[in-house]
């Protein structure tokens, strides 16, 4: 008969097969755990927002000036040159700024004739059309353009500002008195002129040539009589010598001095007064 293991024999092994199920217990939970740690994905730190591109920005230019704020300028400009003082200092800075201004013609009717008027309408083709006419004064040799220096000059083509007591570029309504008769035209005190030297394109120079243009009354109707129509000249202020836009002249300290505006011209149209219909247009 085999006999069966002693106590002490038999304490041994029972704690052996403890000690060897431990054993295999923390290898497998190591194992485990390594697995665990294989497959779990690392954490990923999230993109950082990007700011948002900023659009740049692109400065608008000014609007053109007016009639009304030309007129301002140049009062300013008549004044200091009637004290004696120095021009306005924020005058400068308004060469190369662009203008539009509207000059009002033919308020009191078609023309007359004989009439030299450097701008006028009248009708033709028994009412049917209305035919419209305007040109640049010649300047060249004038002693305004004289006194400026700075030249020769080949050509000073200008405008009149009619009735620059006006801001508006309207028709005046006072009307001439038919019993008094018209009285004496105030003298013209504001101009606006281009400056053509003798490196100039002769392109833009009108050299007396007229810009003229018809309106015509559907076949068989008369054109309404109109209330006046606009020469609207567009382009840029120049600069004379001292870096300014406007400049003045008087005979004597009892007479508002004569100012003249530098311009570039660059565009030229006809419109009714009252309408923003161009007529027709001409671009430099």
């Amino acid at each position: 008969m085999l006999s069966s293991p002693s106590n002490p024999n038999r304490l041994r092994l029972i704690l052996a097969a403890v000690v060897f199920v431990m054993i295999l217990g923390a290898v497998g939970v190591m194992l485990l755990r390594a697995d665990q740690t294989a497959e779990a994905p690392e954490p990923t730190s999230e993109p950082e927002a990007e700011a948002p591109a900023q659009t740049p920005t692109i400065p608008l230019p000014p609007p053109a000036l007016t009639r009304a704020q030309l007129l301002d300028m140049v009062e300013a400009a008549a004044s200091a040159h009637a004290a004696g003082e120095p021009a306005p200092d924020g005058q400068a800075a308004l060469a190369g700024r662009n203008f539009r201004v509207r000059i009002p013609f033919g308020c009191f009717g078609p023309r007359e004739a004989g009439s030299d008027a450097w701008a006028w309408w009248e009708y033709a083709d028994d009412g049917a059309t209305i035919r419209l006419s305007a040109r640049p004064d010649n300047w060249t040799e004038t002693a305004f353009v004289a006194q400026l220096g700075g030249g020769p000059y080949d050509a000073v083509e200008g405008f009149w500002i009619p009735r620059p007591w006006m801001a508006s570029d309207a028709c005046p309504p006072i009307r001439v008195d038919p019993l008094g008769g018209a009285p004496a035209a105030s003298p013209q005190t504001v101009g606006l002129a281009a400056f053509f030297g003798s490196d100039s394109s002769r392109v833009d120079q009108r050299g007396g040539r007229a810009w003229q243009a018809a309106v015509r009354a559907p076949e068989g109707e008369t054109l309404e009589r109109p209330t006046g129509f606009h020469l609207i000249v567009e382009g840029r202020l120049g600069a004379f010598a001292d870096g300014r836009p406007v400049r003045c002249q008087s005979a004597g300290p009892d007479q508002r001095p004569l100012c003249v505006i530098r311009i570039r011209r660059e565009y030229v149209a006809f419109a009714a007064i009252g309408s923003d219909e161009i007529i027709q247009e001409w671009r430099s």
